[in-house]
């Protein structure tokens, strides 16, 4: 509303795109950041013992979500961009909710493809979808905004999501990494909540796109 004024309200679908964009980036950067602490908490390593399985977990994302950004313009073509971008918060959510139930370092791994298949469909589906709603001749000043959600991902699930884990961490000592169990389940709840923030954009400003759900 700062940046657009008065135009923001007449483009609310903008706005809901760019919640949608930053729940799922919450998500999907901060499962990165905390995710050698999740498998401290969940299957019981110690320090330095965490980093290679980690590191393991991050490049089986990383790979998947090359594979599925290569398909995933074809996908957003066929189906429509509001659906596969939907889609990508479900299975994201998917991947994590696998995660969590697992004490098994391969389902886990699992979980993590799942979640790399999703943010390859989401990088390309979600970027397409902004270009259709920011109005072309001020597209660069929209754009532009893209960046509260790109940057601002990683303020918020850190800087907010660090401290959640400790204090539960600390308070429910019985439940050892109870703190990053919760955490990871917030980020999940979070590509759900990306998914159910579509449901505010009402429109294509470009007809030639497909945009239902």
């Amino acid at each position: 509303r700062i940046s657009l004024g008065t135009t923001a309200i007449q483009n609310p679908s903008f706005t809901w795109w760019v919640v949608n964009r930053l729940a799922f980036l919450v998500g999907t950067t901060n499962l990165s950041i905390f995710a050698i602490y999740f498998l401290q908490a969940r299957l019981g390593y110690e320090r330095e013992t965490a980093a290679e399985p980690a590191a393991m977990l991050m490049m089986f994302v990383g790979i998947f979500i090359l594979l599925s950004a290569l398909p995933s313009g074809w996908l957003a073509d066929r189906f429509g961009l509001k659906r596969i971008v939907a889609l990508s918060g479900i299975i994201a959510s998917l991947g994590v909710l696998i995660a969590l139930l697992t004490t098994s370092l391969t389902v886990i791994y699992i979980g993590g493809c799942i979640i790399g298949i999703a943010t390859g469909f989401f990088f390309t589906s979600n970027w397409a979808l902004g270009t259709v709603l920011a109005p072309e001749k001020e597209a660069g000043r929209y754009l532009g905004l893209s960046n509260l959600a790109g940057a601002g991902a990683g303020a918020v699930g850190a800087y907010i999501g660090g401290p959640i884990a400790d204090f539960v961490t600390i308070h429910i000592p019985s439940m050892v990494g109870a703190g990053y169990v919760l955490l990871f389940s917030l980020y999940g709840l979070l590509f759900l909540l990306s998914t159910i923030a579509l449901l505010g954009i009402r429109h294509s400003q470009n007809n030639q796109v497909s945009l239902q759900v």
